[in-house]
């Protein structure tokens, strides 16, 4: 069975994005992305790994993240996190 991620858990998933200002790339936290760079890499992660998922638009909340991740997991998709 697998264990759903909490919001502490945000600050323990890295993930590599393209910085924002579209030069070169960053390793950050999901709690520390912005919502465009966690909505791309969440619409894409989602989109490779053939689960179905309506990405919002606008701001992303950390609780939205959660969510997200966790359904994610759920079907099956691989993500892992610092010291897990």
């Amino acid at each position: 069975m697998v264990t759903d991620f909490t919001v502490e858990d945000l600050d323990l998933i890295y993930i590599l994005v393209p910085n924002d200002n579209g030069v070169g790339t960053a390793n950050l936290a999901v709690s520390d992305m912005s919502s465009k760079q966690f909505r791309d890499w969440v619409a894409a992660k989602a989109e490779i790994e053939r689960v179905s998922m309506i990405v919002p638009e606008g701001r992303i909340d950390l609780e939205t993240r959660l969510h997200m991740l966790n359904r994610l997991q759920r079907e099956g998709v691989k993500i892992h996190k610092l010291g897990g």
